[in-house]
């Protein structure tokens, strides 16, 4: 079943380009890619429960938070500093649970994410 945080709300919904557009996504649980391959190491992805945030170690929005998480089904932006989400600059006026922004937070750091201080 999907969490609630990830499914994309109508009113929040981002328009789709065919540019953009994901025709599918296939996720295994254990990596079909050989031991010692070169990966890419500028951004890291969270994955649990069918959710699925992608932290950029670098990138060029650093709004709102730097780093935040891109939650590739929706199209929301995780502000990795108090859970807020966020439609591009716009504020969804929902937050993620406290339990699930400190699991991002752990599995990133985990990753090398160096993160921002978590707000009081």
């Amino acid at each position: 079943m999907r969490s609630a945080s990830c499914g994309a709300h109508p009113e929040l919904a981002k328009p789709s380009s065919p540019m953009n557009e994901v025709l599918a996504q296939v996720e295994f649980e254990e990596s079909p890619l050989p031991l010692g391959v070169m990966r890419r190491l500028d951004e890291v992805t969270v994955k649990r429960d069918g959710c699925v945030w992608r932290i950029h170690k670098n990138d060029a929005d650093p709004f709102p938070s730097n780093p935040h998480a891109h939650n590739l089904e929706s199209g929301l932006k995780l502000d990795l500093s108090t859970g807020a989400l966020y439609l591009g600059a716009r504020p969804a006026g929902k937050s993620i649970a406290r339990k699930h922004l400190d699991f991002i937070r752990t599995q990133a750091t985990a990753k090398g994410i160096t993160l921002p201080p978590l707000a009081a």
